[in-house]
């Protein structure tokens, strides 16, 4: 794995289990769902019942919700266009 940090005393951990693993060990394929859309559309509402839905068909599931994620990780960001463009770079990394 490359890196573009500028840190030089970090080092890339690779994890004991590989994607084949997880897939045979949790009996499912790991997969994201993004739902984008304007403020107060309803992505939160649908994502919640969403993850309720597969979590009672017995099929792992995690939501996370950008408000929320802006309340810990990126609460120093506000809604520029490159405040936003941030926001979107560090969930997905």
């Amino acid at each position: 794995m490359t890196s573009d940090s500028a840190a030089t005393n970090i080092t890339w951990h690779d994890g004991h289990v590989t994607r084949e693993e997880r897939t045979q060990l949790l009996k499912q394929k790991g997969l994201t769902i993004w739902f984008t859309g304007l403020s107060a559309s309803g992505k939160s509402t649908v994502a919640s019942a969403l993850e309720q839905h597969l979590l009672h068909k017995g099929v792992n599931a995690y939501r996370l919700d950008g408000d929320n994620i802006r309340f810990g990780l990126n609460k120093n960001l506000g809604f520029s266009p490159e405040d936003r463009t941030e926001n979107i770079r560090r969930i997905a990394e």
